[in-house]
């Protein structure tokens, strides 16, 4: 019951954010390629966001196994 409910949300808050664009766009006048603008820039930080996790990730990595090598706290 609960990963159904989580499923609908998730498809609900897309349907929203679509709906929100297609305002800005129809209703609004926002130009579509500003649109494609906005969303290449948010495609750009969550890239970045992901290389920075990466990054971090790999050191602790690095960090824990030159402890463990190390035999030490």
């Amino acid at each position: 019951m609960a990963k159904k409910r989580s499923r609908r949300s998730f498809v609900l808050s897309i349907l929203a954010c679509l709906a929100f664009i297609g305002a800005a766009v129809f209703s609004w006048g926002m130009p579509v390629a500003d649109v494609f603008k906005y969303l290449l820039l948010l495609l750009g930080i969550l890239g970045a966001m992901i290389l920075l996790a990466l990054c971090a990730g790999a050191l602790l990595n690095w960090l824990r196994a030159r402890r463990d090598r190390d035999g030490g706290q």
